[in-house]
């Protein structure tokens, strides 16, 4: 069998371990991080670490990858944060090494939440997009609540870019929050407060969905599905499932495959739904590996090493998921001697 050599980014961080734990049992595959901290999580899983400069020095970021590319033979590089997606999307056709970001013909969709909503809204898919308005200041943000959500109890705002709950806030009277408050329940804001913050990022506000929370993992090959694996999310903390199940749920995965369809044609791509009284709704898009698809690597469904297969080996293998695995996360610790 030919050694592949595989580059992680960000090893210090949860979606690079997930990544790496898929991998590093596997005789053929070699692992190469790189992360911008000598010493991290991810170490002790890596055949070979590079210090690299952050991506925030774009510049120096892609001269270091494309000589770790070349130095290493990497056939294969597994970009691991929300912020290297579009640093690899115009990077990829300068470095001699295929990247795990999934292919589309309109790549934007896929990172912003406003223009995917408008893309689907013109398909049989609407069905699946949350009530939702777009603003770009607090004033437009007050008039929309006051049209459109007025009888609303709360409403959720999020950045049209991002990802899971980074910039989210739920917005609702002062009575709910002051109970979510003693409840000690994060993210929820008295609405009238948030109108006085002064920002002018463009967000969006959407109808307040709070039922069952479903992530689902896609492989896509040449235009098909070759398997979607349903998550529900037990628990979440800061955005990080800690207590997972893997449930077969024919509606999700039906959805989840005719929405990732439309949007992608080929490699590895995230949806999440949360259910609601009119049915799942598509919350989020992530165009990249993501933290906790571990979880379907539990329930036998190896992502990673599946794409590798198909799009470096040729290698065209079938899967089935153990249905209902559970997955609950605790802590583990590293030391270091200097």
């Amino acid at each position: 069998m030919k050694r592949i050599n595989v580059l992680v980014t960000a090893v210090g961080g949860p979606t690079a371990l997930g990544i790496l734990k898929c991998l590093q049992n596997i005789d053929y595959i070699r692992l190469v991080g790189t992360d911008s901290q000598r010493d991290n999580a991810g170490n002790k899983f890596c055949d070979k670490l590079y210090c690299v400069p952050r991506i925030t020095n774009v510049e120096d970021y892609k001269k270091e990858i494309s000589q770790i590319v070349e130095s290493e033979k990497i056939d294969v590089i597994f970009p691991t944060l929300q912020d290297e997606i579009v640093i690899y999307q115009e990077f990829k056709e300068q470095v001699q090494a295929e990247v795990a970001l999934p292919k589309s013909e309109y790549f934007d969709i896929l990172v912003d939440k406003e223009k995917l909503y408008m893309y689907l809204e013109n398909t049989s898919l609407k069905k699946f997009i949350p009530a939702y308005q777009v603003f770009e200041n607090n004033h437009e943000l007050e008039e929309i609540v006051n049209k459109h959500f007025s009888k609303d109890e709360y409403v959720c705002v999020k950045g049209v870019q991002g990802h899971g709950g980074l910039g989210v806030a739920i917005l609702t009277n002062r009575e709910n929050y002051l109970q979510a408050m003693k409840s000690g329940e994060s993210k929820i804001y008295n609405i009238t407060d948030y109108y006085d913050l002064n920002s002018n990022d463009r967000r969006m506000v959407m109808e307040y969905l709070n039922g069952l929370e479903y992530s689902v993992d896609v492989l896509l090959h040449r235009g098909e599905v070759l398997v979607a694996v349903p998550r529900k999310r037990n628990r979440v903390s800061n955005g990080v499932v800690i207590d997972g199940t893997v449930e077969y749920n024919q509606e999700i995965i039906e959805a989840a495959t005719a929405v990732a369809k439309t949007i992608a044609s080929n490699g590895f791509i995230n949806l999440q739904f949360i259910e609601s009284e009119k049915g799942y709704k598509l919350t989020d898009v992530n165009a990249r590996f993501c933290g906790s698809q571990v979880m379907s690597f539990g329930a036998g469904v190896n992502f990673p090493h599946l794409f590798i297969q198909y799009n470096i080996l040729k290698e065209y293998v079938s899967v089935s998921p153990k249905w209902n695995t559970r997955m609950i996360r605790y802590w583990e610790s590293c030391f270091f001697n200097d």
